[in-house]
């Protein structure tokens, strides 16, 4: 069997998105102005994200199981290490219940409804098409993903309230990103599949005019902000300039590559945010 390459192992191990949430989390917290919450709040972040996502790999290595010409090294690795993957998933969620009971219990009620969108993300796992693009299942991660990373370091602000959480802007906006970033995932995989240059072709352009749209919308937002927001909205500006990118040059990149850059373009505009907010 070929030798994997360094930069693929976080991507097989799920590392890669615990670490673009405690990224944005700590990102959000200086946007808003959160000066004290408990560190162990990054822990529960990272490992809730990673069972979410390693039992979404584990599930969709089954479905491309039987499909030798979807399956990818992220679908090879998880059928693999099925058995070692559960157990992890295991002590990962009871980690969470210890963490969770050394937080206040309002938290528990403040991000409740997130819930609800990985509910529902899951039921259509088990209804999607493997072929096709679930735009609505990608919505739906995206929202997930957004809220299920702001909400803790939300209910730490001040003047937090639910109402102000679910239209928050900062939310709002980084789930455009989320939503763009795991459709963009799907759509050059769909273009790979499809033996039509034309359809390909058509995916490219679509993913493009959306994350244009999303840099002109953050562009927007960064002029109308205050100076603490201000480097947020420039943040997602930078990831969808580099997913736009990647979107671009897509042919030349293999899938695995392409997928990597994906996340890496989520955590790119971390220096220059740092320095914004120094």
């Amino acid at each position: 069997m070929e030798r994997r390459p360094l930069w693929l192992w976080p991507n097989l191990l799920s590392l890669d998105a615990p670490l673009v949430a405690v990224v944005w989390l700590w990102m959000l917290a200086k946007s808003w102005r959160v000066v004290s919450f408990p560190s162990s709040l990054y822990w529960l972040v990272a490992a809730m994200v990673w069972i979410i996502y390693v039992v979404d790999r584990l599930l969709d290595s089954q479905v491309a199981g039987g499909s030798p010409e979807n399956q990818s090294e992220r679908h090879f690795f998880h059928a693999r290490f099925r058995v070692g993957l559960w157990i992890g998933v295991i002590l990962a969620a009871i980690s969470c219940l210890v963490l969770l009971a050394s937080l206040p219990t309002g938290l528990w009620t403040h991000g409740a409804f997130v819930l609800v969108f990985v509910v529902f993300y899951f039921l259509l796992v088990f209804l999607q098409d493997e072929q096709g693009v679930s735009y609505l299942k990608n919505v739906l991660a995206g929202l997930a993903f957004a809220y299920g990373t702001a909400v803790g370091v939300h209910f730490y602000r001040p003047d937090s309230n639910l109402l102000l959480f679910l239209f928050s802007r900062e939310v709002l906006v980084f789930g455009v990103l989320c939503i763009l970033n795991i459709t963009a995932i799907d759509l050059w995989a769909a273009g790979r599949r499809s033996k039509d240059a034309e359809v390909a072709r058509s995916f490219e352009l679509l993913l493009s005019l959306l994350l244009l749209l999303l840099f002109l919308g953050a562009f927007f937002m960064a002029g109308k902000s205050d100076e603490f927001a201000k480097p947020f909205f420039i943040s997602v500006m930078i990831a969808a300039g580099s997913l736009y990118a990647i979107n671009k040059i897509g042919s030349r990149l293999s899938a695995e590559a392409q997928r990597v850059l994906a996340d890496v373009a989520m955590v790119l505009p971390l220096p220059v945010f740092y320095v914004s907010t120094m």
